[in-house]
């Protein structure tokens, strides 16, 4: 799973608050990690003074050479 940072802003671009996902821990396939991620968009825009919601994704890439 990649790491996804999710930061709700203020209208003058100011990141108010933020939250970082590492992992989702399953039993058995339940969610997409997509729909979880979306579900904290949409909780921070819900959050008073937040404008506008950024959602990053970050992976590791590993090569051998």
């Amino acid at each position: 799973m990649a790491n996804y940072q999710v930061t709700g802003r203020n209208n003058e671009g100011s990141p108010l608050v933020s939250v970082s996902i590492g992992a989702i821990d399953q039993e058995q396939h339940v969610v997409d990690e997509m729909t979880v991620v979306n579900a904290v968009r949409n909780c921070l825009l819900a959050v008073p003074g937040v404008q506008s919601v950024l959602a990053q994704k970050y992976q590791q890439v590993i090569t051998n050479v």
